[in-house]
């Protein structure tokens, strides 16, 4: 299984609540412009999970368009969420499926962790807008490894 794991774009602070935060401007350019450049790699994605938060469904919303596929939003992918809950959620999809996670910080970090460490305390220090690429051929904590970084 290939996992595109993806922390939302830039958000705005100007909301009445954390769940309310839109993308900025910049938030949406950068994210469409990372999609545009990695676009041939990325069309391999026949999943998108989200956050149900409203820059993470915004960001998801980019990946959506671009690739012609639905979000599902996950509950269990706020920010505050359990990286082995989400790798339990893995473990039902086919080994072939190709999914796009796009959550939070520090849950982004510490499922990137988990699955290439074994553990969540060197949680990787993603940037907005970022996507770390990790290969599965099962499921499990420390069973990944990362081959690749899509960086704004």
């Amino acid at each position: 299984m290939k996992l595109y794991i993806a922390r939302h774009g830039e958000a705005s602070f100007n909301a009445k609540t954390d769940r309310e935060r839109p993308l900025t401007p910049n938030g949406l350019e950068v994210t469409k412009s990372l999609m545009d450049r990695h676009f041939q790699q990325l069309k391999e994605i026949n999943l998108i999970w989200s956050s149900d938060l409203l820059r993470a469904r915004e960001t998801a919303a980019i990946y959506s368009q671009g690739l012609g596929l639905k979000v599902e939003e996950k509950h269990k992918l706020s920010p505050d969420g359990e990286p082995k809950k989400i790798i339990q959620l893995l473990g039902c999809l086919k080994q072939d499926d190709c999914i796009l996670i796009v959550s939070h910080q520090p849950l982004v970090g510490e499922l990137v962790s988990l699955l290439c460490d074994g553990d969540t305390y060197h949680a990787h220090p993603y940037c907005t807008s970022e996507i770390v690429v990790i290969e599965c051929e099962t499921i499990g904590s420390g069973l990944g490894h990362k081959i690749s970084d899509f960086m704004p």
